[in-house]
């Protein structure tokens, strides 16, 4: 049973740095695809029997229709589910329905995907482009934003230094004045407002 994770503590945990995470969340995202593929095919092998089933209850002709009206598959694919059926596959036979048309000579068909266009390749290098880009310029501004946060923080201490210097000459138990040590307060907080 996973245990919850305090904020505190996930605050003193050290995480890893983005460019270790992105390459294992993809292998993991990778793996899942493939053990859903994998997954799938006791199911696809059962779907191919039952197809066979139904269409030897029908005329020649009706199968088509039939799946078109009642299934969200083409009549390709049915066809691939029942050659499956067909050839007494066991789901370990093959990882996956794409290894098996691959096997089988129709490396072209790859179930529950649409075929590719040739416009699809440079529309998704112009999206891995654009999500590039994305990336690098929030790491920009992250960066940007660390070095103005920086630069207050350092801002503040030597406000708060000179403030001390000054305090220490211009206090009225130093021999200063009031008035002198009220003038050094403003101006210490409206530096301060600025920084």
């Amino acid at each position: 049973m996973a245990t919850q994770v305090s904020t505190s503590e996930r605050a003193q945990q050290v995480a890893r740095p983005l460019k270790v995470l992105v390459p294992l969340i993809k292998e993991d995202l990778r793996l899942g695809d493939e053990a859903a593929k994998t997954a799938g095919m006791a199911y696809f092998i059962a779907a191919g029997e039952k197809l066979i089933e139904a269409k030897d209850q029908m005329s020649h002709g009706e199968f088509g229709g039939w799946i078109k009206r009642n299934f969200d598959i083409s009549r390709v694919t049915s066809s691939k589910y029942m050659e499956a059926a067909a050839q007494k596959l066991r789901a370990s036979d093959f990882s996956s329905m794409n290894a098996f048309h691959k096997a089988t000579g129709n490396k072209s068909y790859m179930p529950n995907k649409p075929r590719p266009q040739p416009w699809h390749e440079p529309v998704k290098e112009g999206i891995e482009q654009a999500r590039r880009d994305a990336e690098r310029i929030r790491d920009e501004a992250l960066t940007r934003q660390q070095e103005r946060d920086a630069e207050r923080k350092l801002a503040i201490q030597l406000i708060d230094i000179g403030f001390k210097a000054l305090a220490s000459k211009l206090h009225p138990d130093k021999g200063g004045s009031r008035d002198a040590m009220s003038r050094l307060n403003r101006v210490r907080d409206r530096l301060k407002q600025h920084a």
